[in-house]
């Protein structure tokens, strides 16, 4: 247990120097993000504020999760070119310590990308009546970001020699995401209406741990299989 808690902790050491050494990967999906936000700015122009929680929720959930697509996508890249899976099998490295410093790599660049989307969304959308930035929000989206960065570790390991892998990366993952992402608007939504349906909101908040709890657990007990047939 010792011994995986420091192979664990120099891999997540080793990857947050890789992320700093290039800026660019740390900043790419930011500025993504941000030009998506302003792209949905000026193409919904003025909402009725009725509907402005609903319009910056979908921009924001929605922006985030094709920006953390960024990082999936360069997760495992450096690990394919020097075929690290392959050499797995011959030191005795542990493949749960493994998937957990990926997952936590991704939740570190995840938060760093999360955080500028919800505040920039917020600008851009609220109103002298209607401030749209709530603590809660971050949370509850911090929660989808457990569930979706599970998912795109596992999904992006299991598809990482596949021969059609830019067919089938999305085909799994973004139908898989649905869950996630319906508690989190749904709950962020309630909270940001004044958090009058208590009950509703804890039903979406279990609905989004429930799944959050299913992805984690799938990834720690499939990665290694997937290493292993690498």
């Amino acid at each position: 247990m010792a011994n995986a808690w420091r192979q664990y902790r120099a891999l997540v050491n080793q990857g947050v120097r890789a992320e700093l050494a290039d800026l660019e990967r740390l900043v790419s999906p930011v500025l993504f993000a941000i030009t998506l936000l302003l792209l949905f700015a000026f193409a919904m122009g003025d909402v009725d504020d009725s509907l402005r929680i609903r319009v910056y929720l979908a921009e924001t959930m929605l922006t985030a999760l094709f920006a953390l697509q960024v990082s999936f996508a360069r997760l495992f890249e450096p690990d394919r070119q020097d075929r690290v899976f392959d050499l797995l099998r011959a030191y005795p490295v542990s493949h749960t310590a493994l998937f957990l410093a990926k997952y936590s790599l991704i939740l570190i660049l995840g938060t760093a990308t999360m955080i500028p989307t919800l505040v920039f969304g917020a600008f851009l959308n609220q109103t002298a009546n209607q401030h749209l930035f709530s603590w809660s929000v971050v949370g509850i989206s911090l929660l989808a970001l457990a569930g979706l960065g599970a998912l795109g570790v596992l999904l992006s390991a299991m598809t990482l020699k596949a021969n059609a892998r830019q067919i089938l990366y999305p085909l799994l993952y973004f139908p898989l995401t649905a869950p996630v992402l319906l508690g989190a608007v749904q709950s962020s939504r309630l909270c940001l209406d004044g958090g009058r349906a208590a009950a509703d909101i804890k039903a979406w908040l279990g609905l989004l741990l429930g799944f959050d709890c299913i992805y984690v657990t799938l990834g720690i007990l499939l990665f290694t299989e997937l290493v292993d047939e690498s």
